[in-house]
């Protein structure tokens, strides 16, 4: 399982797109696990079958294997909807941001979503919450 850091220095939008990628390359899924195991099933030893123990804690293993999926799935709906309350929580105020060395400084005029990830509108710009530097 992929997760997230807490204290990343970009958006939400760096680890997302990285976190698909890296899971399909590096990390065994659970269809890949079911297929190691029916696999396993197949061409067991007729004479020395898998032990009944050895079996329930494969099962076990993909069942903590699914449940750790829909948790990561959960939590990053989590930190979106986190990322979007507190992008929407500075609409009308004023912030100072830098974006790739250019400082910005405005009223945020409202927020724009785009692939889930939250860009405040100042002075006509998209700047991301992470680029904020001050808040008034």
């Amino acid at each position: 399982m992929n997760v997230a850091a807490t204290s990343s220095t970009r958006a939400y939008d760096t680890t997302t797109q990285t976190s698909s990628d890296e899971a399909t390359r590096t990390e065994l899924g659970k269809d890949a696990f079911l297929k190691l195991l029916l696999t396993e099933l197949r061409y067991q030893d007729a004479f020395q079958p898998v032990d009944d123990k050895e079996m329930v804690a494969q099962m076990a293993q993909f069942s903590t294997l699914e449940q750790m999926e829909n948790l990561s799935l959960a939590m990053e709906g989590l930190a979106k909807m986190q990322h979007a309350t507190q992008a929407t929580a500075l609409i009308g105020r004023k912030v100072t941001a830098t974006v790739d060395d250019e400082v910005i400084t405005g009223t945020v005029s409202g927020v724009k979503f785009e692939d889930g990830v939250a860009y405040l509108v100042v002075e006509g710009k998209e700047v991301l919450v992470t680029d904020v530097t001050e808040i008034s």
